[in-house]
Order: structure tokens, then C-alpha cells, then sequence
């Protein structure tokens, strides 16, 4: 009978050194550098992600809004029919520009438009306003502005109100407010204006009258 034998071979000095020698450069370069590769790149996903814009941020130029107003008759200079007025408002505005320093951070050109009544002594009002809008600067999530405008509207009013003539009516106006952004570029809005009405010398008499108004609403920022 044959017998089989196995034999193992002894790795040679050399062999043992080369492998040895393998191992170390391995631990002493190629780890390292492996693992500093994979922390670069997880600071450079991090680093990558755009930083959080500000609620207010707007990637475009228009905006949308919607205000509600009621607007009173005082006594400056008489106050004789007492005119109460309720006013919607919807808005279409331009952001002109921002700026990054100063008190002005915002200057925008709002259309709005006139739709309205006075529930006391009646007559409605139909119309457009032209403002101007100057925003301050952010503090947390409000930014105050101020509105300057005025307003052509077509109405019955004059034939409640002895105050005004004709069916023609502007409204110079001007006030200020605060925006709060619950989220991002949306905002609720309340603001105090200022106004006059009268026919600018349209049709005698032109005595007109001024008022106060309170406006509440929401605007939308296009993101």
C-alpha cells in the first residue's frame, strides 16, 4: 500500500518580513487615511447643506396679501355723519429690494385694491391703492414697516355724508404695523393707517374728512 504524506511548507524569513512589513504600513497609513477621507467627506455633506434662510426670506420679487380693514370718522377737523367703513383689501406686491444694514432692511410697491362699505351712514366703495411699504429690521420673527399711499375709488358715499362730494374719491393714507412670520414666508399683518377723503376739488363743496383704520390680515412670500 502506498501511504500519502502532506507536507507543510515553512514560511521563509523573508516571507514573514514582507507581510509583516504589509500589515504595518497598513496600520500606520492606509487606516488613517481611510478614516480621514470619510470624516472630510461627512464634514463636507454637512458644510454642503445650504444654510437656514430667515422666515422673511423671499426667493422672488411678488408677494400676495390680504387685508381686512374698519376704518372710523374723527373728530379732526368735525366729525358730522359718524362714517363707519368696512374695507377688504387684497394685495399684489413688488419687493424692490433688501438691504443688509440701516434701519430700511425692505422696500416694496404694494397694488391694493378697494372693496368696501360704510355700514354707517351707508354707501359702498370700489376702488385701487397705491402704497408704499418700508420695512424695518427683523426682531425674532417680526418685522415692523411702515405704509405711505394713497387711494382713487369710485363711491356713494357722498349721498349719506354731506362731508363729501361726488362719486369720485381719493384717500391719502399712512400708517405703520408689524408682520409675524409663523412660518416661513407666511405672515400675519395688523397695522394702523391714517387717511383722508375728499374729491381733490373735483366737485363743490370738497370739504372731506379724515379717519382712523385698523387693518388685520396674512401675507405670502413666493418661496
Amino acid at each position: 500500500m502506498y501511504k500519502a504524506s502532506v507536507r507543510f511548507s515553512v514560511p521563509s524569513r523573508g516571507m514573514i518580513a514582507f507581510t509583516a512589513f504589509v500589515f504595518a504600513d497598513w496600520l500606520l497609513f492606509i487606516a488613517p487615511t481611510r478614516a480621514q477621507t470619510q470624516g472630510e467627506q461627512g464634514k463636507l455633506e454637512v458644510t454642503s447643506k445650504s444654510p437656514e434662510l430667515p422666515r422673511w426670506a423671499n426667493r422672488g420679487r411678488w408677494n400676495f396679501g390680504l387685508q381686512l380693514g374698519y376704518g372710523v370718522e374723527n373728530a379732526i377737523p368735525r366729525n358730522i355723519s359718524h362714517v363707519n367703513m368696512v374695507i377688504l383689501q387684497p394685495q399684489l406686491g413688488l419687493i424692490v429690494g433688501d438691504f443688509s444694514k440701516g434701519p430700511l432692511r425692505r422696500f416694496e410697491i404694494i397694488n391694493e385694491g378697494v372693496m368696501g362699505n360704510a355700514v354707517h351712514p351707508g354707501g359702498h366703495m370700489l376702488g385701487n391703492t397705491l402704497l408704499f411699504r418700508f420695512g424695518g429690521k427683523p426682531y425674532g420673527h417680526v418685522i415692523p414697516f411702515f405704509d405711505a399711499g394713497a387711494s382713487a375709488m369710485h363711491t356713494t358715499l357722498a349721498t349719506r355724508a354731506p362731508e363729501v362730494s361726488g362719486t369720485t374719491q381719493f384717500m391719502p393714507q399712512g400708517g405703520f404695523g408689524i408682520q409675524y412670520f409663523f412660518r416661513p414666508q407666511r405672515a400675519f399683518v395688523i397695522e394702523y393707517r391714517y387717511f383722508h377723503m375728499s374729491n381733490a376739488g373735483l366737485q363743490q363743496p370738497n370739504e372731506g374728512f379724515n379717519g382712523s383704520m385698523i387693518t388685520i390680515g396674512f401675507r405670502w412670500l413666493r418661496r
